[in-house]
């Protein structure tokens, strides 16, 4: 019987060593063709045969597959086996001369208490050794580059994947990392990281907040961004969005543009002219409209997610904690009115606004224009409405449709429908005049405030404040029509200098 075992152990281990040397694939294919189960003149069974179509190949791959792991699950049970003999005989031949049962029993069941709490502490002492050296990487890994930016916001870090030929083909800079974004912004890594990285509550905040008091009331709030971040924002703007088309209906924040370009594209005195207004357009554009925005031109869900916490940031009030204050969120990331690229952000993201919206007007023979959050439709002269309150009716109706399909809202009670008969004002220019002009009460209140400095010139010095406000608002005039404003142009300056 030891003979016999010895022989089926040497040939085991001859069996493996041949495995070892020749591959398993080799091996296997090599006793199949000696038993007759493989012909020597036939490619072998992991190559595609000749009368083989190439869906019978990928199912006999599949099949290969199952039979490999087949082998394996053998081979394994072949070597539990042989660890039980081995465990069988030694437990024989340590216990062959006793017939205390009971003395085996508790031997045995020691012996296995032992191996398990042997095998547990082993166990043990490798998944804290496998914890520590995932640990150790991830510490690595934090330093050498950003790997979390805040709960919510995280979620496209793991895609590191850029569309070169995308944004080559818009002339925008190739980003891959964020030590490249680094550099683009010309800000220090270390700064990166801190500009990037959202707390729902902080001490330091990157923006000075202040509100403004709107003309019809309320107040806007405005976040301007601090030193750092402003150059960060900037940066953003020369090198990525100043770079993309925008559309020829938008009029705000663009080169070239005004609220008076915006006007003097209507019309002179319209049929119909419909003033519309979108409202909360700036806290209507999130973190996750903006990181979309990046990511549609080319860059990485990484990158673009970084530009993105650049790009927003969340209201905040101030709290004290601890005899210090703290600044908590009270909105999730929008973007701020007040960052030198928010206006150029709301201008791209409203390029298929504008289109459909630029669609719909041409057919309805109306003409249309955005400056920022305001919209403009003019009813051309030469197509008069019939039925008019019914087909005013439904062209708002579409309106309303496009609008909320692309993400905004309509502010209902900021909606104004002038005819001829009204005075029709876009964006402050009048556009019903002979000439394009502003309001009238404008220009009284004007002449009022040149009247009473002259009169205090006479008695003295003008307050600087009240020559402040006379050169701001002879500054409006004339970019609206410097000509037709002429005179009191003039008396403005005179006075002014």
């Amino acid at each position: 019987m030891i003979d016999n075992h010895e022989t089926i152990q040497n040939t085991k281990t001859e069996y493996r060593e041949r495995v070892n040397q020749m591959g398993k694939k080799e091996f296997t294919l090599l006793k199949m063709q000696e038993y007759g189960f493989w012909p020597k003149n036939l490619p072998t069974p992991y190559e595609r045969q000749d009368n083989e179509t190439p869906e019978q190949y990928e199912k006999r791959k599949e099949l290969l597959k199952e039979y490999n792991k087949i082998i394996d699950d053998i081979d394994k049970l072949y070597k539990e086996k042989d660890d039980i003999n081995t465990k069988l005989r030694q437990l024989k031949k340590e216990y062959d001369q006793t017939w205390d049962y009971e003395k085996i029993r508790l031997d045995v069941g020691k012996k296995i208490m032992q191996e398990s709490i042997a095998r547990r502490a082993e166990i043990k002492k490798q998944r804290e050794l496998e914890k520590q050296q995932r640990s150790e990487a991830w510490e690595k890994k934090k330093a050498e580059e950003i790997v979390f930016i805040g709960k919510g916001y995280s979620g496209l870090l793991h895609h590191r994947e850029i569309d070169e030929e995308k944004l080559l083909s818009q002339g925008l800079p190739i980003i891959k990392t964020d030590k490249d974004l680094a550099v683009l912004l010309g800000i220090e890594y270390k700064k990166l990281r801190f500009l990037v990285y959202h707390r729902d509550a902080v001490y330091v905040d990157h923006y000075n907040r202040y509100d403004i008091p709107k003309k019809k009331g309320g107040f806007r709030k405005i976040a301007a961004p601090k030193s750092t971040m402003k150059i960060a924002q900037r940066k953003i703007l020369e090198e990525i969005l100043s770079k993309i088309s925008i559309s020829d209906h938008a009029h705000g924040f663009l080169k070239g543009k005004s609220v008076v370009s915006g006007a003097e594209a209507h019309i002179k005195q319209p049929e119909l002219l419909i003033n519309m207004d979108l409202e909360d357009f700036f806290p209507t554009i999130t973190f996750e409209r903006v990181r979309g925005m990046f990511k549609a031109f080319g860059y990485s869900g990484y990158i673009a997610s970084l530009l993105a916490m650049i790009c927003t940031y969340c209201e905040r009030m101030p709290i004290e904690v601890r005899e210090k204050i703290k600044y908590v969120k009270t909105s999730e990331r929008i973007l701020p009115q007040g960052s030198p690229a928010s206006p150029m952000i709301t201008n791209i993201l409203c390029m298929k606004l504008d289109k459909r919206l630029s669609g719909l007007a041409s057919k309805s023979g109306f003409v249309y224009t955005r400056y920022a959050d305001d919209m403009s439709f003019s009813l051309r002269e030469e197509n008069t409405l019939e039925s008019s309150d019914l087909d005013t009716r439904k062209f708002c109706g579409l309106i309303l449709k496009i609008v909320s399909e692309e993400g905004f809202k309509i502010n209902k009670s900021k909606t104004r429908f002038l005819k001829k008969n009204n005075r029709q004002c876009i964006t402050g220019v009048v556009i019903n005049n002979e000439q394009i002009g502003v309001p009238k009460k404008w220009i009284k209140r004007l002449r009022a405030a040149i009247y009473n400095a002259n009169k205090l010139k006479m008695n003295g010095e003008v307050p600087s404040e009240v020559i402040n406000e006379i050169s701001g608002m002879t500054a409006w005039i004339k970019s609206v029509n410097a000509e037709r404003y002429k005179d009191i142009i003039d008396d403005a300056m005179k006075l002014i200098k």
